[in-house]
């Protein structure tokens, strides 16, 4: 019975580490250029393998705020950085060629499939 409870919870675990926001099961993240890169957890509870995702296959400067948009990106014109592991800041170029200051939580944007970070 202990053990059946306990595969149960392990089971329930790995589901919940593929599901979730890539924040809560990837750590060591950063910015460069265009690039997010993290060392994500996989399913199994495995920790340590490093994943990168150019993010503009995900997101779009739309008159100077960032949005996620996987199926039509136009991450152009932005100057960004990470903070707090999972809100990338940047100054985008609006339609007049003025900088606007935006900022957007990656949990919105990203996943952790399976140790591989993915647009949502």
């Amino acid at each position: 019975m202990h053990i059946t409870v306990v595969l149960s919870l392990l089971a329930a675990a790995a589901v919940q580490v593929a599901a979730k926001d890539f924040s809560a099961t990837c750590f060591d993240t950063y910015y460069e250029s265009t690039t997010v890169t993290s060392s994500c957890f996989r399913t199994g509870g495995d920790s340590g393998y490093t994943t990168r995702l150019d993010m503009t296959k995900c997101l779009a400067n739309v008159g100077g705020k960032l949005v996620c948009r996987p199926s039509n990106p136009s991450f152009k014109y932005c100057d960004c950085g990470i903070a707090d592991k999972k809100i990338l800041n940047c100054r985008c170029t609006d339609s007049k060629g003025v900088k606007q200051q935006t900022s957007i939580d990656l949990d919105t944007c990203l996943s952790n499939n399976d140790s591989e970070l993915e647009c949502k």
